[in-house]
């Protein structure tokens, strides 16, 4: 944890957002290193608190820098709030996204009296493709995206079991291509995000 402390310390003295983003953009190691390392504490406990474990919030950050980088990367981008925030949100989306495709969420009402809290889920759900158009743009990828995309998030497949499954040179061809098809799929739904 001392680490996560010292990365964050040396982010805030040495660099201004404005240069952490210059550097993101050009895909510095070093840069991203200590960006991921900053803010990696934070997600995790936002995943452990809200029914995830450890491997999850791996998982979902790494999915989410990847995210981060190349909406960073891209000519338009603009920052409008601060970096950890940016990052926090994607994954927190994420997160949510993938709570309610196992509808794990908890009930606030069996834990506390709630009173005139406005309900999130529902914007949040209003805002997300129905199970069908998801099921119809996963059909239109085609194969291996299907069967990459099926087997890894719905039958909980590991990449071990895919690259073998599929018959893929390793597990690392195999995680690239989950990662383009996810694009892919994501593109589909770009109105959404």
């Amino acid at each position: 944890m001392g680490n996560d402390l010292l990365a964050k310390a040396v982010l805030k003295k040495v660099y201004s957002e404005e240069n952490i983003l210059r550097d993101l953009k050009n895909r510095d190691e070093n840069t991203v290193r200590q960006v991921y390392q900053a803010n990696w504490p934070k997600i995790l406990q936002m995943v452990k608190l809200n029914s995830g474990s450890y491997a999850e919030a791996k998982d979902l950050y790494q999915d989410s820098m990847l995210d981060f980088l190349d909406k960073v990367s891209g000519e338009t981008f603009v920052l409008t709030c601060k970096l950890e925030t940016f990052i926090y949100s994607i994954c927190r989306h994420k997160w949510l996204y993938h709570l309610r495709g196992k509808q794990r969420f908890t009930d606030l009402e069996d834990y506390i009296e709630v009173q005139d809290i406005p309900d999130e889920t529902e914007e949040i759900n209003a805002n997300m493709p129905d199970d069908n158009q998801i099921i119809r743009a996963i059909n239109a990828l085609g194969e291996p995206c299907k069967s990459l995309l099926v087997g890894f998030y719905y039958e909980k497949l590991s990449m071990e079991q895919l690259a073998a499954k599929l018959n893929y040179k390793s597990v690392n061809v195999a995680k690239q291509q989950k990662f383009r098809c996810k694009d892919r799929l994501k593109n589909a739904f770009s109105d959404y995000f």
